[in-house]
């Protein structure tokens, strides 16, 4: 079972291990940093090819976490002066395109962290493993659907990390992944933590895993993501070297007497500057939450077979990182940190209230919406909406349809999912000027009716 486990994570091995059983994860790390302690386990296997058992020490990939870590890069340039936050991105990176000029000219830093930029973000075209990964990524962004004006809306937006990541290089003259070791990992004692597999395979290291079209676990391939990506999801790391990075961010920016950003810059990165979900807002890099009054600061990850968790409570001085081997690792990741907030600070987050709504009201959200990774069909289903999807894998490419769930509404445009992996998420519909579905966001992505496509 375990391989390391501490006296405080064996009082939530129940939830562990209930967890990697219902959504069949092949392995897990978890770490707790709690009254000055940090203490880690593993569970389970890190490949169904070896078996070989998962330690605290095993790097696993903890994709879109990177995006806090390449914001907390950002900032040490900030402080410098050498990039300002309001300042068009265009001022760093003249050769940019874009498909909407207006946006070219306007989209600045701040934007890009807080995912308000607007234009469309899932694009992972491998650009090759060379220096020059970055700049080719960003040289195709011509393309771009500009979804909605700058500022107008929050979209979750993988690209824009990797533009920022591109902004870095230009005015350091180095290259992103070496300014991160210079300027974050090292100072933390990051020892392990990378972006390369070549540097990755020195050390234990996990596999990826997803299920096959029967439901079988199969090893996921590609291992790493593209280079490009590095800024947007590319850092595999072993969990206790994960919490070192909350631990600094919660110490507002300073680690063992290692200054990485200012105590100012770490406050305003946990500060608001978008609105997210109903009740969840966005800072800069962070996926900011409130639960009784008291601030969490927080990020999920998910790449091609991995999902990872990293939440902190800064007033409490607590945090927790769950990473895992699998696809269907984030409800369980999430249900284990939830389980341990309400075990260890008593934090429980209220649902929100389901609301009763008329079959007659619920057909105008009914019909085929899509994205590029993603096709869903929403029908009306006994008060809530019944949802179909397919999907795309954005680094395999493989399309499979996923297990159908159910929208239960909350207000006249927001909607959660009822129970399943998504259980808890939340959608929202947004109108043309005639009333009309312009679009819906969930997981931060926007979903178009088919014909505007």
């Amino acid at each position: 079972m375990a391989q390391a486990v501490s006296a405080t994570l064996s009082q939530i091995e129940d939830v562990i291990a209930a967890q990697i059983e219902h959504w069949n994860v092949p392995g897990l790390t978890v770490g707790i940093f709690n009254n000055g302690e940090t203490e880690t386990g593993a569970y389970g296997i890190a490949s169904i090819e070896t078996r070989h058992p998962l330690t605290p020490d095993t790097l696993l990939q903890v994709g879109s976490i990177s995006k806090v870590f390449t914001t907390t890069l950002l900032m040490t340039v900030v402080e410098e002066g050498k990039i300002d936050l309001d300042t068009p991105i265009l001022s760093y990176v003249p050769d940019l395109p874009l498909a909407d000029e207006q946006a070219r000219q306007t989209i600045t830093p701040r934007h890009l962290v807080t995912h308000m930029s607007g234009f469309y973000g899932d694009r992972f075209d491998d650009q090759g493993p060379g220096d020059d990964a970055l700049a080719k990524a960003v040289a195709a962004f011509g393309d771009l659907r500009q979804q909605t004006a700058p500022g107008e809306l929050l979209t979750y937006c993988n690209a824009g990390f990797d533009l920022v990541g591109r902004a870095i290089e230009l005015v350091l003259g180095m290259g992103f992944e070496q300014a991160m070791r210079e300027r974050v990992f090292a100072p933390l004692g990051m020892e392990r933590t990378t972006y390369f597999a070549s540097e990755a395979i020195r050390h234990a290291v996990s596999v990826g895993h997803a299920d096959d079209q029967n439901d079988d676990l199969k090893i996921s391939d590609p291992w790493p993501i593209p280079r490009r990506s590095n800024p947007a999801g590319g850092i595999s790391s072993p969990v206790g070297e994960l919490l070192r990075f909350a631990r600094c961010h919660m110490n507002d920016g300073e680690l063992d007497g290692k200054r990485v950003i200012s105590v100012e810059s770490a406050k305003e990165m946990r500060t608001k500057q978008a609105d997210a979900d109903p009740g969840r807002t966005w800072g800069l890099g962070w996926s900011l939450d409130s639960i009784d009054g008291v601030l969490i600061a927080e990020h999920n990850g998910a790449t091609n077979g991995f999902t990872a968790r990293l939440t902190s409570v800064p007033e409490r001085n607590f945090a927790i990182a769950v990473l895992t081997n699998s696809d269907n690792g984030s409800p369980a990741h999430g249900k284990i940190a939830k389980a341990v907030l309400e075990r260890y600070l008593g934090l429980r987050a209220a649902k929100p209230a389901v609301i009763e709504v008329d079959a007659a009201s619920l057909e105008k959200y009914t019909g085929t919406y899509k994205q590029d990774l993603a096709t869903y069909e929403l029908t009306v289903d006994n008060g809530g909406l019944h949802v179909d999807r397919r999907s795309t894998n954005p680094f395999s490419f493989e399309e499979r349809a996923l297990d159908p769930f159910r929208f239960l509404p909350v207000d006249e445009r927001t909607f959660i999912v009822e129970s399943g992996p998504s259980e808890g998420s939340l959608a929202d519909f947004h109108y043309n000027p005639d009333g009309s579905i312009r679009f819906f966001r969930f997981g931060g992505r926007l979903a178009y009716p088919q014909n505007e496509q």
